[in-house]
């Protein structure tokens, strides 16, 4: 069974990424789907809305992305407020979040690949409507492992999967990035908690964000 997810953060790039993955269609479709933000709103003036001081390495991050390939994951996930995810470790005194996604580079001729980037940027009001932090409960010690796991992928360089294939295993898209690295430590975040979706070019079985912040054994702890 091929597990999937998408999403993206800008408009450009979402419509290239769209037509590459051949959901230009229901695009149009989705577009004049009324969706209700759920967000908080940002303050136009705020630099940094983000307390850094909540954060632990291994907690998960959540965005929702200003783009029209997010919104069509909100279409489709009823159950979500978000449409990207990606995970905590700090860095030299520096918290980041390393997260796999399409569209970002960070110069010129940079793959889509796993990236890490400080967490103000992961939260930039050009990147985010709004956002969450949460924390899987239990053994601090195993969510510092997951993130380390998720730093040997970026540091591999670890490509983007454009497949959403989850039994490719030399790519890795964002929700499957922080599944494999917690399933390493011995947690299934998911569970059975897979979207099944049968429409225009997105037919078949999917990860979605919420699938993974359901979990009962996740904590909210900020959301803006």
């Amino acid at each position: 069974m091929k597990i999937k997810t998408i999403f993206a953060p800008h408009l450009l790039t979402d419509i290239y990424l769209l037509y590459r993955s051949n959901l230009y269609i229901p695009v149009l479709i989705f577009l004049f789907l009324s969706l209700s933000c759920g967000c908080h709103k940002r303050e136009k003036t705020s630099v940094s809305v983000f307390p850094e001081h909540l954060l632990r390495e291994g907690d998960l991050v959540f965005r929702r992305g200003t783009g029209i390939a997010s919104r069509m994951v909100l279409a489709a996930d009823r159950k979500g407020m978000y449409s990207h995810i990606g995970i905590v470790i700090c860095q030299d005194s520096v918290w980041q979040v390393i997260h796999a996604v399409p569209g970002e580079p960070d110069f010129r001729g940079d793959p889509d690949r796993v990236k890490m980037e400080p967490v103000q940027r992961f939260f930039a009001r050009d990147r985010a409507a709004c956002g969450a932090l949460m924390r899987v409960q239990g053994d601090p010690a195993r969510n510092r492992l997951a993130a380390r796991q998720a730093l040997a992928y970026y540091e591999t360089g670890m490509l983007f999967d454009h497949q959403y294939d989850l039994s490719d295993s030399t790519r890795v898209y964002c929700t499957e990035l922080v599944q494999r690295c917690y399933l390493k430590e011995g947690t299934d975040l998911a569970e059975e908690r897979i979207t099944p979706l049968s429409m225009p070019a997105l037919n078949g079985s999917y990860i979605l964000p919420s699938d993974i912040s359901n979990n009962p054994q996740i904590e909210l702890i900020y959301q803006f």
